[in-house]
Formats: C-alpha cells, structure tokens, sequence
C-alpha cells in the first residue's frame, strides 16, 4: 500500500482544463484548416462507401453461384469487388496521407501555444507546486497528444465512416437484419460506459503519479547533497519507492480496465452475428431474402467487428490524449489568466535605508505562502550585515530557496517586511549558456563592458580557458558581429555565469545553489569563482552541502519553512541541533570545531 502522506494532491498540480473548453480550443484549431478539414470528411466517406462493395459482391457471387448464372457473371462480380477494395484502399491511403498532415500541422499550432504560455507563467507560478507537473505536460502529455493524433486519429476516423455506412448498407439489404445486429449494442454500450466512466479516472491518476514520482526522483537528485548532509536520504528513497509503487498501481488498474473491455467486446461479436445468422436463415425458410443476401449482412457485420474493436479500443488512447490536452490547455489558460510578468524583479518591502544603521539585507517577520499549496515561509526575522556571507541549509522544502526568492524580488511577501540596500543579482542551479559568443554572454550582465573589462572578469574567477578563447572571438570586439560559438561543459557554463555576475558588479548576490547541477570533477573550480564573487560583498548563500555552509560568516538552518537555528559555524557546533548533528555524521573530521577558512581569491 502507498502512503498517502508520499502522494501528491491535485491542489499542487497545474490546473486542467475541463471537456467544454478542450473542444473549444480544438474547434478553433480546426477553424484555421476549414478546407483540409472538410477533405478528410470527403475522403473517408467515399473510401467507407466503396469498402461495402466487396460484401455486396460476395453476396452477388454466392447468388450467382447457387443460380448456376454462368462463369462471365461470376468473374463480373470478383472484378467488382476486386475495383471497389482496391478503390477502398487508394482513398483511405489518401484520407490518411491529408489527415496526417493536418493534425501535424494543429499539433505544432498547440505545441506552440503551450510552450509560448509555459514560458509566461510567473515564476512564483511555477514555483506553486510540483515543477515536475509543468514538466510532464510539456514532454509527456505533448507526446500522449501527438501519438493519438498522429497514429490514432486516421485508424478511428477511418473505423467511424466505416460503421456508419456499414450501418446504412445493412439497413438496405434488409431491416430486420440490421435490427438483429443490433442485440450486440447492449454488450458494446454497457462495456463502453464502463470503459468510459472508469478509464478517464485511471489514466487521469496515471499521469498526475508519473508527474509526482518524476518530482520524487528530481527532488532526490537535486538535493541528494543536502539529503546525505542532514541524514534523511532514506525518507527521500522511501519517497521515491513509493511513488513509483504509486505510479505502476495506477498503470497496472489501466491494464485491467481495458481487458475487461476486450470481454464486452468479444461478447457483442458473438451475440451480434449469431443474431444475423439465424435471423437470415428464419427469413431464407420464408423466402423473403437469399443466401446471397444473408451472406452481404453477414460479411457487412462480420467488417464491423475490426472498425469497432478499434474504435472502442481507441478510446484508451483517445482517453490518454483527451486527459493530455486538459492538462495542456490548462497550462494555455493558466497563462491567460496570470499577471503579466515585469521585465526584471525589484525588491520588495522598500530600502534598507528606512531603517537606522541597517544591514544589506532585512527580514522582517516574514511569511510567504504559495495559494495553492499552502507551502512557504513563515514569521521568518533575518538580518544580513553589509560585506557578510549568511548561508541558509535545510532539506529540500524546508524553505530556504523560498525565501531566497522573495528576497530576490520573485515574490512578494503574503506578510511581514524585505528591505534591501541595493537590488540583489540572483544566481541559481540551473545552467543557462545563451545563444552566441562568450563576450555575447558575458555583456548580458554589463552591455558596456570593455574587452579587458571582461578578460579581468573571466581571470577573477579562474576561468583561463574562456579568456584564450575571448582572444580569437571577433564578438568581444563590439563593431564586429560574427558569431564565435564555443562548445562548453556545465561546469565552464557557471562559470560564465558566475564571471557575468562579477563583471555586473552587484552589492548584493544570492546564490541560490548554484553548484548542484555541477559535476564534481567541475566543483571546486565552481565554488573557488563564486568565493572571489562573495569577497567584500553583501551574499545570501542558499547551500546544498555543509561545507559551503561552513564558509560563510552565519549559519540560518531551516525547517518546516521556520528558522530553526542561526548563528556561526563554531557556534552551532556547539550546540545541539540539527546541524551539529549533520556535521558530526558527514563530515571526515567530526570533531574537528574550529572556524574554517572563507575560500577566496584575489583578481
């Protein structure tokens, strides 16, 4: 059994988009391909309309055959219905070939919307919840999407033209034969519904708990540092576990929903052409219908049973791709609807200078909350010294980065007060290497900066290789715009990253883990840069390893989105916590408790 404490609930996901508005999106799409839409109608009738002549021909054959009609007429029939199948098949290929460029071309009109609205959410808005969730909707639910279209919709719009007017040619052979097969629709109705009714919940669950066990396993992953250093990485792993137990569960019941289709499927083939064929025999005893003629509603019910099987059995995917655009369309209207995002962030709360001989960095008794999710900070009080490096630790969820956001100016507080001297330069994990030169991603910190302006910024923070390369970059030369691309590893792009800040110059930066997408082997080049950048400025440094935590001036250790320490290394040292704690369990010299060395480095 899965706990439920380890499942994620749907008030942290991203919205969905509910079935009228998914029609309405959808509709508007076909709007804009009026012409191919209406050609794919066209196509797939007239290929469903030719693929009765066959039965009707095999009808006409047996007739011919039993009225001793004559070797010419025979062979007139199999010519028939060898035209009208080969015909069949020429238009379906080509209904396919038109349908297929057509949903390719809706897919990429959505993909575009979605990933155009994905990129205007507010951060604060993909913060609010599991970012797996957004992640999942942009690979997994794009791909259940693209595979129903792509694959799926030619076979069903195919399956469904071809029992419409397979309908209507069995009327026309003979009405009480069509009403027999009929006694099939009650097993194809009642399996239907119940496919329908418990399908759409399953496969709703499927995709929400591989959302939640891909949060489990980047959760685990990116905070694996931080798990190990407060000894909670088997709670993480338990999570993870149970997740994934969670997410197979989910996919197993989906296998079991649709094998009781098959049942309810199988039963109305049996019922329904059992139906016909005693119903013909009763009306050939009479003399109201030949063989011939049975045998054309035979056949006629016997085509049914592929193009229903896939039409029934489609529904999985339908069902697959019907949950995915919900879920992406809900990410359209989530865009829609959230505030437009401001060109650059600016702290809240107002200025330090508010206050007499105040720090870099205030907080007040402050509170954030997510509105979704409820998750945040709260009644935290932190003060940061002009010049000093203050580290915040804690397990993931435990609040710091939060905070490290509001401070930034990502969010604003739900309560209490951020004053800040100057607006901070925020530095995160993730590994931006933008389009172009070296001196091109350099000067998106400082546009002005001279070419020794840069190679004095790259020397600062070890990065040798990258003022080589800015020698040969024609780009570092502001009147000459070809491209120089050079080909970067994670580690020499946060390094860059780093080399940008430090030619930006900011009184004020916030590290926000910006060492735990680095490779180890690229580490210690990482956190020797970002100790130059700390030296003699104001740092909020959110930390992933005790280590880096060790080097700064205070120590805020959270928990639960409340500080639950604060002081120095040597201080917390010696006092009962969880840091101690930690420190004594992972570091190689537990009890060694001096005061360790600040890393830094001089230009």
């Amino acid at each position: 059994m899965t706990d439920p404490a380890m499942e994620p609930t749907t008030s942290e996901m991203l919205p969905v988009a509910d079935g009228s508005r998914v029609r309405t999106v959808v509709g508007a799409l076909l709007r804009r391909h009026r012409g191919r839409t209406a050609a794919v109608v066209v196509l797939f009738l007239a290929a469903a309309a030719l693929g009765v002549v066959m039965p009707a021909c095999l009808g006409r054959i047996v007739d011919a055959v039993a009225s001793d009609a004559g070797l010419s007429v025979v062979s007139g029939w199999v010519a028939a219905a060898a035209v009208g199948a080969a015909g069949a098949v020429a238009l379906t290929l080509w209904a396919t070939r038109v349908l297929t460029g057509l949903v390719q071309d809706l897919l990429a009109e959505l993909r575009e919307d979605v990933f155009a609205s994905a990129m205007r959410l507010p951060v604060s808005t993909v913060d609010d919840g599991e970012r797996a969730d957004l992640l999942s909707r942009v690979t997994g639910d794009v791909d259940a999407v693209a595979e129903a279209g792509g694959n799926v919709a030619p076979t069903l719009l195919s399956a469904g033209f071809a029992i419409g007017v397979s309908a209507v040619a069995l009327a026309a052979v003979d009405p009480w034969l069509e009403l027999a097969g009929l006694a099939s629709a009650p097993c194809y109705v009642l399996g239907t519904r119940a496919f329908l009714r418990r399908s759409r919940v399953v496969f709703r669950t499927v995709r929400i708990r591989e959302a939640s066990r891909s949060q489990a396993v980047l959760d685990a992953v990116d905070g694996a540092e931080t798990l190990a250093a407060f000894a909670v990485t088997d709670h993480a792993l338990e999570r993870v576990r149970d997740r994934a137990t969670a997410s197979i569960d989910a996919q197993i019941e989906g296998v079991r929903v649709a094998n009781r289709l098959f049942r309810w499927i199988n039963s109305g083939e049996l019922v329904g052409l059992s139906a016909i064929l005693a119903t013909g025999f009763l009306l050939n005893l009479q003399g109201t219908i030949t063989v011939g003629l049975v045998t054309t509603a035979a056949l006629l019910f016997h085509r049914l049973f592929d193009p229903v099987g896939r039409l029934i059995l489609g529904l999985d995917d339908i069902q697959r791709a019907t949950v995915g655009l919900a879920r992406l369309v809900g990410v359209i209207d989530l865009a829609a609807a959230s505030p437009a995002m401001p060109e650059s962030p600016s702290p809240v709360g107002g200025t330090a200078d508010d206050v007499a001989a105040p720090p870099a960095i205030r907080v007040h008794d402050l509170t954030f909350r997510y509105p979704t999710t409820d998750r945040g900070v709260t009644q935290v009080t932190l003060d940061v010294p002009p010049g000093t490096t203050t580290a915040l630790v804690g397990t993931s969820g435990s609040g710091k980065s939060t905070l490290a956001r509001v401070v930034a100016g990502h969010h604003p507080p739900t309560s209490g007060r951020v004053l800040v001297g100057q607006t901070p330069y925020y530095l995160s994990q993730e590994l931006h290497h933008f389009r172009g030169s070296i001196a091109d991603n350099l000067r998106l910190g400082a546009p002005d900066a001279s070419r020794d302006e840069m190679v004095s910024a790259l020397r600062a923070v070890g990065a040798e290789w990258a003022v080589t390369a800015l020698q040969d970059d024609p780009a570092a030369d502001p009147t000459d715009s070809r491209p120089s691309p050079v080909p970067l590893d994670e580690g020499r792009i946060q390094q860059l990253a780093v080399a940008r800040a430090f030619l930006a110059d900011p009184a004020i930066v916030i590290l926000d883990e910006a060492t735990a997408d680095v490779g180890l082997h690229h580490r210690d080049a990482v956190e020797a840069a970002i100790a130059v950048l700390r030296t003699d400025r104001t740092a909020l440094l959110i930390a992933h390893r005790l280590e880096q935590a060790a080097t700064a001036d205070r120590i805020a250790v959270f928990a639960d989105g409340r500080i639950v320490q604060h002081g120095t290394h040597v201080e917390l040292l010696a006092s009962p916590g969880p840091y101690r704690e930690s420190w004594l369990a992972h570091s190689p010299h537990p009890t060694q408790h001096t005061e360790p060395t600040r890393e830094a480095e001089t230009p």
